[in-house]
């Protein structure tokens, strides 16, 4: 039975994939229909302009109807430059007067191609002809100026329409809310519902951000009360769980949760995320249990948030068995969830699996590539960081905000400020140095690289100087051990009226802990909670180990203790440090054991704590214990780890074993280096430095000052003077490394043990910087050593001015009794010890 030309139009109109439309449009040809607009339609919406324009230019003389349909396919499309060509062609060329549906058309393209310029233009037209009034240019009018940026144009529009619907009224606000208007958006929004408008779920969903954004808990509550009232609960419970989460409400959020949560629900993913953002990673990964064991469906969202939290907590055995999950359902073709699994390899410490999951990612966007650099830059591979933003800007991938925040803090590590100008050269010219972000990354770049005058003048160029600007700028002086003009910074972000954040909250504990000011950092606790900062995570460990740094290792303990925060292997890694800063190593392994009884998993920089005290306290049993656990744990190549174990080994007097941890580093950084020729001088094994040196030299590694340092101080122990007198001379003349103090104890106390006291001294006068206490110390060594009275009395003169209350400074014949303060001069017991 034939098929009527009605049921072959009604079957175009309920195509449901391009092959069906194809072999519609087929039957359509053979039965000598043509229904030109119907089949345009149809194509436009499968996204397929290209087959439009076929049917577009088989007709003869197109009127406005067909051009408005080739319009909007191409706007559907995302072709939005062919679309207003199109548009002028029909009106400038062809001579067709457009109509209301032209315009709307026309007006969408320039929205999509943020070509304001054209706008205005059409704009006029429309003015021209009338056509203002009309409810649907009127909304398209709106979303235009809105989306360029251009609000009171926008606002004009839309107070001079005469009918707005739903969607005008959500454009609008949608566009003050997107522009940063936050109080503007939600006066509108109570303008909307006086009027007579039906507000819908889009209306809410618009509002939400605005109300996260000001932060204010009873704002919350009246949204999410009017919510309610109109029976949207269940359509916006994402939105109000992730509005309750910005504004610090985590209770609310899980109530929101727990009224609405189903197996096929997306709320799981949004309340993981409220919990990650708010640093509550244990929950987060709680949460994604229960979802496995109900056999809820995971979402992506839920996936990289958990991800997210095993990243931030450093538990490489969760974030594996996430990864065997990830592979279970089929998602590691998610570029998002892939991502994610390349910064949390890389955060607990595997760069070498990061790097091969970013290999085996297909189509890498700038967001993937963005980690995989910021991946790099966290293990202090600069070097790599650069070289992969250099293949980045081969590929057509452009480099966003994000991925030069992520490199820039790579020329800050290498001090390399030409390729940082040059980056900020290309923020610069693809127009998003402006952007904050952008902008605060080059501040930190240029103030961490010590370059404050550009630093300032990039700060100086922000239009809205908010808390991060301030905090990244004053974080640089910090970087460069100046405290003074990095309270100077924050005193300055209250004058000008800023609000603090918790970053700056953190900055001001760093300085505090840098110069140890116990007064200023309690003030400053005073002022966290004053402002309820004192809950989060990240500012509850900067005041810890502000504490541990000033010493106050009882206050530490007590904050510690109190746990207003959720305590994590973070909170635990602090202590463990603040102890090992105090010389308490004893207590940082009971702090170890204490962890390990409250079944918190130990990451990488608990490791590397735990084989630093085993190193102060030269405990061999306990290295050894730690290290059979990291093979356990596949962490013992790691190159922070090795370092430590080497470290360990050494000061246990056990240099093979340091030896073959050094050989099973998988990359080697300068560190590892320096920390090898660092065991060989403590050892005595001076030939083996100075080959090993050697070796570096050879395979052209960069070194630093603490390389020449630990060969000097090699040299100084065997008494190589000639090698020594060779390599002091290298370093300044070749290596282009200035001298440190340390560097001229070392020369003084090898060169005056060989009785050279004239080379010795020459070479104090010629120190670019002021004598210490290890520099005349030294020389009174030796002087003593020589029977050199003079230099022995000169030099002990100078100690005594230095440090008038140490008694290591005086001899045994009564000299103490002559000096004024004699009284308060008190001997330090010495110690040994034996491990049982």
């Amino acid at each position: 039975m034939p098929v009527t030309s009605t049921a072959l139009l009604r079957m175009l109109r309920e195509c449901k994939s391009l092959r069906c439309l194809l072999q519609v449009h087929g039957r359509l040809t053979v039965s000598g229909l043509k229904p030109h607009n119907q089949l345009l339609n149809a194509y436009s919406l499968f996204q397929r302009p290209n087959l439009s324009r076929i049917i577009f230019d088989s007709v003869q003389d197109p009127g406005v109807v067909l051009y408005n349909s080739m319009i909007r396919g191409y706007t559907r499309a995302g072709l939005h430059r062919e679309a207003l060509e199109l548009f002028r062609y029909m009106s400038e060329e062809k001579g067709i007067v457009p109509d209301k549906y032209s315009f709307t058309f026309a007006l969408k393209a320039c929205t999509g191609a943020l070509d304001l310029e054209r706008g205005l233009g059409i704009h006029e037209l429309i003015s021209e002809m009338g056509f203002e009034s009309d409810v649907y240019i009127g909304t398209a009018l709106v979303e235009m100026y809105c989306k360029g940026g251009d609000l009171v144009s926008a606002r004009e529009v839309f107070d001079e329409m005469s009918e707005r619907d739903v969607v005008t009224w959500n454009i609008m606000v949608s566009g003050l809310v997107q522009n940063g208007c936050f109080v503007e958006a939600l006066r509108l929004f109570r303008g909307m519902c006086l009027s007579c408008v039906e507000i819908d779920h889009v209306s809410l969903y618009n509002l939400i951000p605005a109300v996260s954004t000001i932060g204010s808990k009873d704002v919350c509550r009246c949204l999410h009360g009017f919510v309610v009232k109109k029976g949207f609960s269940s359509g916006v419970s994402s939105g109000l769980i992730d509005m309750y989460c910005k504004c610090v409400d985590l209770d609310a959020a899980e109530c929101v949760f727990y009224e609405v949560w189903s197996k096929e629900d997306s709320s799981w993913g949004t309340m993981m995320a409220a919990h990650a953002h708010n640093g509550c990673f244990t929950k987060v990964l709680e949460l994604f249990d229960v979802m496995r064991n109900y056999d809820v469906r995971v979402n992506k969202v839920a996936v990289v948030s958990a991800l997210q939290a095993a990243a931030c907590i450093g538990d490489l055995e969760k974030g594996i068995a996430i990864h065997e999950f990830v592979v279970q359902q089929g998602m590691m073709g998610e570029v998002s969830v892939a991502t994610s699994l390349v910064s949390m390899y890389s955060k607990c410490g595997e760069l070498e699996i990061a790097e091969q999951l970013f290999a085996n990612i297909e189509d890498r966007d700038v967001v993937t590539w963005s980690a995989m650099i910021a991946s790099f830059e966290l293990a202090g591979h600069h070097d790599d960081a650069l070289s992969l933003f250099r293949d980045m800007m081969r590929t057509d991938v452009k480099p966003n905000a994000v991925a030069l925040t992520s490199v820039l803090p790579a020329c800050a590590g290498i001090a390399d400020s030409r390729l940082g100008k040059s980056i900020h050269c290309n923020a610069i010219r693809t127009d998003i140095e402006s952007e904050l972000a952008t902008a605060t990354a080059i501040i930190s770049m240029y103030a961490k690289s010590g370059l404050f005058s550009p630093a300032l003048k990039a700060f100086e160029r922000l239009p809205i100087k908010d808390a991060v600007a301030f905090n990244a700028l004053a974080q640089g002086y910090t970087q460069i051990g100046d405290a003074s003009k990095a309270f100077d910074v924050y005193n300055k972000m209250k004058l000008h009226g800023v609000c603090p954040d918790s970053g700056t909250m953190v900055g001001l504990l760093q300085t505090c802990a840098l110069c140890s000011d116990y007064d200023r950092g309690s003030c400053v606790y005073g002022q966290t909670i004053k402002h309820g900062f004192d809950s989060e995570c990240h500012v509850a460990h900067a005041l810890i180990d502000m504490f541990t740094k000033c010493h106050a290792l009882a206050e530490a303990k007590s904050l510690f203790d109190k746990c207003g925060f959720e305590k994590s292997t973070v909170a635990w890694n602090i202590m463990m440090n603040g102890y090992l800063i105090n010389g308490q190593a004893e207590e940082a392994i009971s702090a170890f054991r204490q962890m390990k009884n409250e079944n918190f998993q130990p990451n990488i920089i608990t490791f590397v704590n735990i084989l630093h005290a085993a190193a102060q306290l030269a405990a061999l049993k306990v290295g050894m214990s730690v290290q059979a656990r990291l093979i356990r744990f596949g962490y013992s190549s790691h190159t922070a780890i090795g370092n430590s174990l080497v470290d360990m080994y050494a000061k246990c007097g056990m240099i093979e074993s340091s030896e073959r941890c050094f050989v099973e580093i998988r990359n080697k950084d300068m560190g590892s280096w320096n920390i090898m020729l660092s065991a060989y001088a403590v050892n005595g094994l001076a030939s083996s430095a100075v080959s090993l040196f050697l070796s570096m030299q050879e395979n052209q590694l960069r070194l630093d000052s603490v390389s020449f340092l630990s060969v000097l101080s090699a040299c100084r122990h065997a008494g190589l003077v000639e090698e020594g007198k060779r390599v002091f001379k290298d370093m300044e003349e070749r290596q282009k490394i200035e001298a440190e103090v340390e560097h001229y104890a070392c020369m003084v106390d090898l060169l005056g043990k060989a009785g050279l006291f004239n080379e010795a001294v020459g070479m104090m006068r010629r120190m670019r910087v002021k004598a210490s206490v290890g520099v005349w110390g030294a020389l009174l060594s030796c002087s003593r050593m020589h029977c050199n009275l003079w230099l022995s009395n000169a030099a002990l003169c100078q100690l005594v001015k230095l440090e008038p209350l140490n008694p290591s400074h005086y001899d045994q014949e009564g000299r103490l009794g002559d000096v004024n303060n004699g009284s308060r001069i008190k001997k330090i017991p010495a110690c040994s010890w034996i491990q049982v």
